[in-house]
C-alpha cells in the first residue's frame, strides 16, 4: 500500500511536471507566433509605404515630364511669336515706305488732276450748250471732291476720268430732253434734240417754233415753220415713240478753221 501511494505520488509529480512543461512550451509557441504575426504586420506596412513612395515617384516623374513638355511648347510658341513680331515689323516698315511714296505721288498727281478739271471746265464752257445744268453740276462736284482730304487720289482720278468719258460719249449719242431756253433774257420751257455734238435744236412745247444752235456765232437761229414737223418727228424717234426713219434737218455751218 505504501509502495502504491509512492507510485501515485510520483505519477502525479511527473504529470504535473509534464503539464508545466506543456504550458511553458505553449507559451513559447504563443510568443513566437505573436512575434511572427507582428513581423508580418510590419512587413505589410513597409510594403505599403514602399508602394506609396513608388506611386509618389511616378506622379512626380509624370509631373516633371508634363512640365517639360509644357516648357517645350512654351519655348516653341515664343519662337513662333518672335518670328511673327519680326515679320510684322518688316511689314510695317514696308508700309511706311509705301505711305511715304504715296505722299510723294499725291503731291505730284494733285496738280495734274486740278489741271485736268480746269481743262474740262473750259471745254464745257466753249462746247455746244446742251444739258448745261447737269454738266455744270458734275463739274462743281468734281471741284469739291478735289478739296476733300478723306478721298484718295486714286478715287479723285477715277471720277475725273469718268467725267471725261461722259463728255466723250456725248459726241456719239442721240437724245431728246426737256429744258429751259434763255433767249434775250427770256426764259421758257422747250424740248431739245441733240445729234451728238454736230447739231442742237429746240422746239417750243406747242410745236410752232424751232431753232438751231450756231456754234461759230454762239447763238440760236430760228428755223422756218416747214422744219417743225421733221424736227418733231426726229424728237419722237429719239424718245423711241416712232420707228427710225430718214429725216432731213438743217445742220449748222462749219466753224472757221475746221
Amino acid at each position: 500500500m505504501t509502495s502504491f501511494l509512492k507510485v501515485c505520488r510520483l505519477a502525479g509529480v511527473f504529470a504535473l511536471a509534464m503539464l508545466v512543461s506543456m504550458v511553458l512550451e505553449a507559451d513559447q509557441l504563443t510568443r513566437a507566433a505573436a512575434k511572427t504575426i507582428k513581423s508580418h504586420s510590419g512587413s505589410q506596412q513597409s510594403q505599403e509605404r514602399i508602394d506609396d513612395i513608388e506611386s509618389e515617384l511616378q506622379d512626380s516623374r509624370a509631373l516633371y515630364l508634363s512640365n517639360e513638355r509644357m516648357a517645350d511648347v512654351a519655348e516653341a510658341y515664343n519662337r513662333q511669336m518672335s518670328l511673327l513680331v519680326e515679320s510684322q515689323q518688316r511689314e510695317l516698315a514696308g508700309l511706311q515706305i509705301q505711305l511715304e511714296s504715296i505722299e510723294q505721288t499725291d503731291k505730284a498727281v494733285l496738280p495734274m488732276l486740278n489741271q485736268m478739271l480746269d481743262t474740262l471746265q473750259r471745254f464745257v464752257a466753249m462746247d455746244v450748250p446742251f444739258l448745261p445744268e447737269e454738266r455744270r453740276a458734275r463739274l462743281a462736284k468734281l471741284e469739291q471732291l478735289l478739296l476733300r482730304a478723306d478721298v484718295s487720289v486714286a478715287e479723285k482720278y477715277r471720277r475725273i476720268i469718268e467725267a471725261y468719258m461722259i463728255e466723250v460719249q456725248y459726241g456719239s449719242t442721240f437724245e431728246a430732253y426737256s429744258g429751259k431756253l434763255e433767249v434775250s433774257d427770256n426764259e421758257r420751257q422747250v424740248s431739245f434734240l441733240r445729234l451728238g455734238r454736230t447739231a442742237l435744236y429746240y422746239q417750243t412745247l406747242n410745236g410752232k417754233e424751232s431753232g438751231l444752235w450756231l456754234p461759230a456765232a454762239k447763238r440760236w437761229q430760228s428755223l422756218p415753220e416747214s422744219q417743225n414737223f421733221a424736227l418733231r418727228k426726229a424728237m419722237q424717234i429719239a424718245l423711241q415713240q416712232q420707228v427710225p426713219d430718214l429725216i432731213d434737218l438743217p445742220l449748222p455751218p462749219p466753224e472757221s478753221g475746221l
